[in-house]
């Protein structure tokens, strides 16, 4: 009787049967290798000059994460500022003709009105921008002190994801911050939890208060890469390719079996 061999171990219905589930199983996670592969990559383009300014709840909701849709869209929304919680943000960017120059921001919180037109949620806005920090400083103080209307007041900008926190430039000066990180100023602008939407708004109206209105340095276009994203597509592939090895290490096995049982006869 000749030996078996890999291939005659393999046409049996039994791993025919095998082979086929393995394929199956390698097609799913090459399904969801994809998936994860398609939201890797992104395509940014330069925002165009008139692009439509969307209804801020009609793109977010308070405590849900920022969707690809939201992100860097033009809003408007109702709000009313906070005048006790009021910051500065250093190591900002600002547009001036064709320089980019960086500075400071001057932001505060508010309470910006749900879509059932009686609830309100934290909005962070980024009110305007100062190019030395007694600029920012003075403004600051102005606003804090400042008579302003407690009524809600239409307020458009642009809805922006928040940053990782930073070390504190300055420890003596608590108000002022490294990055704009919501993860941060939810934890000062009170002590009780914070129904805060994802995202902050940077305002495109003037300041006043000897701010300067923000002007965003334009979005270079290119692809940006998730690499979280990317890690779990490589992996999804793995596991595909592994089905199949698992397939061949089986019958692999199988043939070694019959072959140690033929000699031994």
């Amino acid at each position: 009787m000749p030996a078996p061999t890999f291939f005659s171990v393999a046409r049996r219905p039994k791993w025919i049967a095998g082979l086929v589930f393995a394929l199956a199983v390698a097609v799913v996670f090459a399904l969801l290798g994809q998936w994860q592969l398609d939201r890797t990559f992104t395509v940014t383009e330069p925002i165009p000059e008139n692009e439509t300014v969307f209804v801020l709840n009609n793109l977010a909701s308070p405590g849900a994460p920022m969707s690809a849709a939201a992100a860097n869209s033009l809003v408007e929304t109702n709000i009313v500022l906070d005048q006790g919680n009021v910051f500065i943000v250093s190591n900002r960017l600002q547009q001036i003709q064709d320089q980019t120059v960086q500075g400071y921001w001057v932001i505060a919180q508010s309470r910006a009105l749900l879509g059932d037109g009686d609830s309100t949620a934290s909005l962070t806005v980024a009110l305007g921008f100062a190019d030395t920090l007694e600029a920012a400083e003075k403004a600051r103080e102005q606003l804090m002190q400042a008579v302003l209307p407690q009524a809600f007041q239409e307020a458009t900008g642009r809805y922006l994801q928040t940053e990782a926190p930073v070390i504190r430039p300055d420890p003596e000066r608590n108000y002022l911050l490294g990055s704009l990180s919501l993860a941060e100023l939810v934890n000062l602008y009170s002590a009780e939890p914070v129904k805060s939407f994802a995202g902050f708004l940077a305002l495109d109206s003037d300041p006043g208060f000897g701010l300067s209105k923000i002007a965003l340095p334009p979005r270079a276009a290119g692809t940006q890469v998730n690499w979280l994203t990317l890690f779990y597509a490589l992996e999804w592939a793995v596991f595909a390719g592994f089905a199949v090895f698992l397939w061949w290490r089986l019958v692999q096995d199988q043939l070694l079996r019959e072959r140690n049982d033929s000699s031994t006869n």
